[in-house]
Formats: C-alpha cells, structure tokens, sequence
C-alpha cells in the first residue's frame, strides 16, 4: 500500500495522470496495514499527497484498510469499495481549501476517533458509506467553507455523536436510505453557526433511537429539513442546560 502511494506520487509529478484519468492503485482482499505519520496528533495516517489518485478496494466486507488516510491540499482524490479501521485516530482526515475526496461504498469503523473529519475549507462527499463503532464521531466538520454532502449514507453505534457541523461548516444529507441511530450521545449536532441541511421530507426517519438526543443545535447551529418545494423545516432549539 505504501509502495503504492510512493509511485502513484511519481507518476503524478510527471504529469501521468489527470482528472479524466487517475492513477488508479487497486488493493486486493484482506487485511492491509499501513505504516503512517503524525499527523497534528490526531494520529498515525497515510499522506495521501498527490492529485488524480482513485484508490480502489474488493468491497466493504473483503478489503480491510488497518490505517487512515490524511488528504491536505489535493483534488480529484477517490476512495471506493473498502473498510478502515484506525485503532490510532481518525479513518480520513480531510483538511485545507481546494481538497476534494470523494468516497464511495466505504465503511469507516471502529477508529479511535473519528470516522471522517472535514476541517478547514476542504469539500468531502461519501455515497453509500457507513460511519459505525468508532470511538467519538462518525463524521466531524469544521470551519467557514468546509463542505460535506452525504448520499445514502449511515451513521450508527458511535461513541458520541453521528454525525458533528460546527464552526460554520455545511453538511447536506440525501437519499433516503440516510440512517442515523443509536449513537452514545446525539444523533446530529449543529454548533457554533454550523448548518445540516436534510434534503428529505420531515417525515423521513433520518434519525432515530440515539441515547441522549436525535438532533441538537447549540450556538448558532441550524439542522433543517428542505422540502421538495424548497420551503424548509428547522429542529427546535433544545435547551443546552437540559441535555
């Protein structure tokens, strides 16, 4: 994995791969541990530092990924079809203005920490990915221009919350088979002016069975559901002293 990465950066400074087509570094079944660096403290990640690179597993239940990933700065960065597991902190840490990571039938689980997190501009998108067991969130954001969009995507059995917007951050949720349950603490948080928007009806069970509460907003946060006719429904305020 990490000779991998090693020479899909070579190819990308020779200008062997672009947006139409990425490197592609293909892992097979099984277990593979990667050997990471410190990133900030959050942990032991794979640098993920070039652009054009789609990384490509078996599936979700035969290609285990024993690591995370670190993505600062880079475009055009794919992830497809495979399990992370970071005893060692987050599973895919996203950060900077101009990142773009695109993940797609992905489980992220059982990291010490967060299962993604989104800080400091960068753009995140996962499709039918699902964020479980990990040790805090499923998935974190963070910071004024730091975009998620989340498609069909599940957030369940974490530590504290599902899913967390705060610091002006943005989070979009669509399809219906969205699922956010039985997380320690909250199902969605939106604080200090961070924003979830639900692009679903009201009635759709987005989140649900969550120990403490289902959605919560603090300082500024907004968590609305959008109507199909562009009218919007926003969660009550709940009261910070009654947690």
């Amino acid at each position: 994995m990490n000779q991998a990465i090693d020479l899909a950066v070579i190819f990308s400074e020779r200008n062997e791969c672009t947006w139409e087509n990425p490197v592609k570094v293909e892992v097979g079944e099984g277990e593979h541990e990667m050997v990471g660096v410190a990133v900030y403290g959050f942990g032991l990640l794979m640098h993920v530092s070039c652009n054009n690179i789609t990384i490509i597993g078996k599936g979700k239940g035969k290609t285990t990924i024993l690591g995370g990933f670190y993505v600062n700065g880079k475009q055009n960065v794919k992830m497809e079809q495979f399990t992370v597991t970071n005893r060692d902190g987050y599973g895919l840490f996203c950060k900077g203005s101009g990142t773009t990571v695109d993940v797609t039938e992905c489980c992220f689980k059982k990291c010490q920490d967060y299962g993604m997190f989104v800080i400091g501009g960068a753009t995140a998108t996962a499709t039918r990915c699902d964020f479980m067991e990990n040790g805090n969130y499923g998935v974190a954001c963070s910071g004024a221009n730091t975009k998620v969009r989340l498609n069909d995507s599940t957030m369940h059995h974490n530590g504290n919350y599902g899913l967390y917007a705060s610091d002006h951050a943005v989070v979009d949720l669509h399809g219906t088979k969205t699922d956010i349950h039985s997380n320690k603490q909250f199902g969605i948080v939106a604080g200090m002016n961070g924003k979830v928007s639900i692009h679903l009806p009201s009635q759709h069970n987005t989140t649900h069975d969550n120990v403490m509460n289902n959605r919560f907003q603090m300082e500024g946060g907004s968590i609305a559901n959008i109507n199909a006719d562009g009218s919007f429904t926003h969660v009550e305020e709940v009261d910070e002293d009654n947690w």
